[in-house]
């Protein structure tokens, strides 16, 4: 199966904000966030203007503040040579073939660490924070196929929450 992706702006945001927000990272943002918000409401009285004004930056910075840098960040990232360039994805029952400007590279399927389902596209993890983003638009009608090759080739453990 061939594949061939033009990474966007928002394919890279939607994959750093996926990154950001789930597992550990994601739940200490959110304790600080609620922590915070928290403080501010249940000690506002009791606070000075400084202290209120730090705790609404405390309470914000993981809810509004990052998402923003990322948001801008993955605008820049994207137009960089090596994002805005199409990358060839050939998923072979022996391995995964990648191109990108004439380099070309093998993977063998050992080398996925697990298959990652959002809304708008699939991520091929290699690690914690590496992967092949693939979006829904690079294999639109091709769903099927890509499900029936990625069940083939990997064990059901590595693209169970996948849900494919």
């Amino acid at each position: 199966m061939k594949i061939s992706v033009k990474m966007t702006a928002r394919d890279l945001f939607l994959f750093s904000m996926y990154n950001s927000w789930f597992g550990a990272t994601g739940i200490l943002n959110l304790i600080f966030s609620v922590g915070a918000l928290f403080l501010l409401i249940f000690t506002w009285g009791q606070n000075n203007m400084y202290q209120r004004v730090l705790l609404i930056f405390c309470a914000l910075v993981f809810t509004v503040v990052q998402p923003i840098m990322l948001h801008f960040k993955s605008q820049k990232q994207a137009e960089q040579i090596g994002f805005s360039t199409p990358i060839n994805l050939t998923l072979t029952d022996e391995k995964i073939a990648v191109e990108q400007a004439g380099v070309e590279g093998d993977l063998t399927w050992n080398h996925v660490w697990k298959v990652i389902r959002l809304k708008s596209m699939f991520i091929l993890k290699m690690g914690p924070a590496q992967g092949y983003l693939i979006p829904n638009r690079s294999i639109e009608g091709r769903e099927d196929e890509f499900a029936a090759v990625l069940k083939r080739n990997l064990p059901e453990k590595k693209w169970k929450g996948a849900k494919l």
